[in-house]
């Protein structure tokens, strides 16, 4: 089993359960986009390995859309992830909209 975390920029997360990883397409609706962007970032309450990393998933053309909402709390993870891991991104840079996480359920046999 798997959790689909859907982290919106107002700060509200949704998750979602499914037997299998979730793909790209099914995410794109999740993220408004066509494109999806993949990084890192530090979120321990998502994350089942010992540093605490996930992967993150993004629009990748948000900086090409006047909509596009920062997302403050995905942006602290992923700078939190940068510091801890020596990563760089351009000063200033924010992730905007929806950011989604994939997380294997710990308590699986399988």
């Amino acid at each position: 089993m798997y959790l689909l975390h859907i982290i919106k920029p107002d700060g509200t997360v949704k998750m979602l359960n499914g037997k299998t990883k979730p793909t790209f397409e099914q995410m794109y609706k999740h993220i408004g986009c066509e494109m999806i962007e993949m990084s890192k970032a530090y979120y321990p309450h998502y994350s089942n390995r010992k540093n605490g990393y996930v992967d993150i998933y993004f629009d990748e053309e948000f900086l090409m859309k006047e909509s596009a909402q920062p997302n403050i709390g995905a942006t602290v993870a992923w700078k939190k992830w940068q510091d801890k891991t020596g990563h760089m991104a351009l000063p200033g840079s924010v992730l905007h909209g929806t950011v989604c996480v994939i997380q294997k359920e710990k308590n699986e046999t399988t």
